[in-house]
């Protein structure tokens, strides 16, 4: 659909000189007392593409650096404090404000979201080429539920936890950013930012993303939310509390999300590693 708002990104993007970069695409996330979960969700991600990681320690009882120290991380781990509540924004903005220099693309995403991306290689600074002109592009979310699982399973939770939601499930209107920091003005939610003019959000096929939600669009990319996970880990989820808002967490939450989120069978993540694993050796 034509637009003129896509029309002068477009053209604004075009005039720009291409910058470079120290990194193509890095992640950022804030986390709080989910130490054991950082190994994996790094490792997936550096495999898919992202080459440097800028990790918010929101006051967790064990130091996330301690949990790195333990685990080899590299040297692509930059690890910043930040404890306190509602932090999450707080954390987006002095990653766009610190670091946003240094990365072509940065993801603000969660240490419970995976970022698949459905091409043929799988690297995701290759797919987000086609989206340089735009300000950030918004990846829906599909809310993945506990496979049944009570107690927490050993394990890749990858393998754990292949049940998701339908598509339409109304929680999965929501979107997390990948954007160029160099055309973001602000941090504005945990989902969505402020852009300079001239630049905005599009989802995977071009249309214009206005705030937090869009229609979910999953032919290209997704992002597995692994929102429930098992009850223990919930119950667990509860105890942290939500770093974005004041608001504190209930159990029936997982409930209400967990009876609509094991209906669809979904391994594309798994596929996509598989196709990975198998490149390397």
């Amino acid at each position: 659909m034509f637009s003129i708002k896509k029309l002068i990104s477009k053209f604004r993007g075009a005039d720009q000189h291409p910058q470079v970069h120290q990194y193509d695409l890095s992640l950022c996330c804030i986390v709080k007392d989910e130490n054991n979960y950082l190994e994996e969700w790094i490792g997936y991600h550096r495999k898919i593409g992202v080459q440097h990681f800028y990790i918010y320690d929101n006051g967790s009882k064990v130091p996330i650096r301690t949990a790195l120290a333990a685990i080899n991380a590299p040297a692509d781990v930059t690890v910043i404090d930040m404890p306190g509540k509602n932090k999450h924004v707080k954390a987006y903005q002095h990653c766009l404000d610190r670091f946003g220099g240094s990365s072509t693309w940065i993801g603000f995403i969660d240490i419970d979201e995976f970022i698949v991306p459905k091409t043929a290689s799988s690297n995701l600074p290759e797919f987000l080429k086609n989206y340089e002109n735009y300000g950030g592009l918004g990846v829906s979310w599909l809310i993945f539920g506990s496979n049944g699982h009570v107690q927490k399973p050993g394990g890749p939770q990858l393998e754990n936890f292949t049940k998701r939601s339908e598509v339409t499930f109304p929680p999965n209107r929501h979107i997390k950013s990948i954007v160029q920091p160099r055309f973001v003005k602000s941090a504005y939610k945990s989902h969505c930012f402020h852009y300079k003019p001239g630049y905005f959000c599009v989802n995977e096929h071009y249309i214009a993303i206005d705030g937090a939600t869009a229609d979910v669009s999953v032919d290209k990319i997704q992002l597995n939310h692994y929102y429930c996970r098992s009850l223990e880990e919930y119950h667990e989820k509860v105890e942290r509390g939500i770093s974005d808002t004041k608001r504190k967490r209930k159990l029936e939450e997982f409930h209400n999300h967990d009876i609509q989120a094991n209906v669809i069978e979904d391994t594309t993540i798994l596929k996509v590693l598989e196709k990975l694993n198998n490149s390397v050796n």
